[in-house]
């Protein structure tokens, strides 16, 4: 079997659970794994779903609310283009701000219409824990 193959098993594997979902608002339904790159190129296709997304936990501004960002360099100069919002208490968050997540949680695509949240937003927040990769990664350099 050619590598594109097994690739392309490993892919549809992966996303199998999303294509046919019935878990729409349900927070304690099993989420989906995702990458944050396709949920933001295709909002509206995930809308309701619950999902399982890794990211980079920032500021998305100068006030305390918090995005999941594509990458760090993505989240430490606020490329808010590159990010979800989250639903977040501010004490959770503290926690985990500048630090490489894994959460499930609930997408609502944005709606429109100069919305508030440009890719779309997360709540119903489960699971949430830092990612031993990136900047939490014992191999990490400084």
């Amino acid at each position: 079997m050619k590598r594109r193959e097994v690739v392309a098993g490993l892919v549809g594997l992966v996303a199998h659970p999303l294509l046919g979902s019935s878990q729409a608002g349900v927070p304690d339904a099993k989420p989906g794994s995702l990458s944050l790159i396709r949920l933001i190129a295709n909002p509206s296709s995930f809308d309701g779903r619950r999902l399982r997304l890794a990211g980079y936990l920032g500021y998305n501004g100068i006030d305390t609310a918090v995005g999941l960002y594509v990458s760090e360099t993505d989240g430490r100069n606020a490329m808010i283009s590159e990010s979800i919002d989250l639903d977040l208490d501010e004490a959770t968050a503290k926690k985990f701000v500048r630090h490489y997540v894994v959460l499930d949680a609930t997408f609502h695509a944005p709606k429109g219409g100069g919305s508030e949240f440009l890719n779309g937003s997360l709540n119903h927040i489960s699971n949430l824990k830092a990612w031993n990769y990136g900047d939490n990664h014992p191999d990490a350099q400084p």
